[in-house]
């Protein structure tokens, strides 16, 4: 934008009127170094190095240019130096083999049973949530039809219970 220092606008067709390209305010002349009204620099300062903004610090460039140290992690101490890792022992190969046939039965089963637990229970959730819609949808006054409600007991008839 300090290209634009020289930005200019025709003043209703005359003569050119030099204004500053941040606040497009009136500039005393056209070779300006700083805008009177917001104190912007019109002067490109590309001649000066400034470390961080312009320029790359250069005791920061020493420092990556400097060899590194390789932080060792706890597992790089428990392998050893970069050596290969070496193969199982005979020893070790039972360790490593595949489980055997009952073992994997058991396994499976242990899986079918969770997932079938886990299926349960997102049924259960379902249905509290349909009775829960249900409920939440029901109307709170039976329909007048005339008739009394239904309370679940028998009708009264003017006869005491038991007599038949």
């Amino acid at each position: 934008m300090a290209d634009d220092a020289g930005f200019t606008t025709p003043d209703e067709g005359r003569n050119p009127v030099p204004m500053c390209p941040w606040c497009s305010a009136t500039l005393p002349a056209a070779d300006a170094d700083v805008c009177p009204s917001c104190n912007a620099h019109l002067v490109d300062a590309s001649d000066d190095d400034i470390p961080g903004l312009t320029a790359v610090n250069p005791a920061l460039l020493a420092a990556a240019a400097a060899p590194r140290k390789i932080k060792r992690t706890f597992g790089s101490l428990l392998v050893g130096n970069d050596d290969e890792i070496p193969p199982p022992s005979e020893a070790e190969m039972p360790a490593l083999a595949r489980p055997d046939a009952d073992v994997r039965r058991e396994i499976i089963r242990l899986e079918l049973e969770a997932r079938l637990a886990s299926l349960k229970a997102e049924v259960a959730a379902r249905d509290a949530e349909a009775a829960a819609a249900v409920a939440h949808d029901a109307p709170s006054e039976p329909p007048e039809t005339g008739e009394p409600p239904e309370t679940g007991e028998p009708p009264e008839t003017g006869e005491p219970p038991g007599r038949d």
